[in-house]
């Protein structure tokens, strides 16, 4: 470990009810909707599907602090482990540099994890996949995972900031032609 990563760590180990923007939920619950579901009016009752997966919590820590809520609905994205990435262009070298140096918006590449007992490889954020789920459901599904990854500062605002780009972007109709 070189002096800046003991300076600035990638995480922190958490545990109990708090909730932070950077807190990472392994094996978490989350919810998809059919892919035929329709705005039918005589459809009341549509099937969701459910699967575990590991997750990042998006939404501002502020909005999260217990007794000051603004928020009822916690936002998610997909984490996927380097080695889950068996096909594509991120399961290369070039595709992960890519990634890396933010070339790809969707995607943002988090350092592995060092901390003891809870090693992780490289992983990757996609902007993706999104999802929400209940405040009280993500605090409560925290309290049992007992020990869990915090991303800290200021990586954890880097990852808030690709997020933003990402949504950010404008695809004009017309751009400038290009000066040559």
């Amino acid at each position: 470990m070189n002096a800046l990563e003991t300076t600035y760590p990638w995480y922190c180990l958490v545990s109990g009810l708090e909730l932070e923007q950077g807190d990472i939920l392994e094996n978490c619950p989350v919810f998809s909707a059919p892919a035929n579901l329709t705005l039918n009016s005589s459809q009341e009752i549509a099937d969701f599907t459910w699967e575990q997966q590991d997750v990042i919590l998006m939404s501002q820590s502020c909005d999260l602090v217990e007794g000051r809520e603004k928020i009822e609905e916690v936002l998610l994205c997909t984490v996927w482990s380097q080695s889950e990435l068996t096909e594509g262009h991120l399961s290369t070298p070039k595709g992960m540099e890519e990634a890396r140096r933010g070339q790809l918006p969707a995607y943002h590449v988090l350092n592995e994890c060092k901390l003891a007992q809870v090693e992780r490889e490289f992983r990757v954020v996609d902007f993706r996949y999104i999802y929400t789920l209940p405040l009280d459901f993500c605090r409560e599904f925290a309290r049992k995972s007992q020990n869990r990854i915090r991303l800290l500062p200021p990586y954890r605002e880097h990852l808030s900031q690709s997020f933003a780009r990402f949504f950010m972007r404008v695809g004009l109709p017309t751009d400038i032609p290009p000066f040559r």
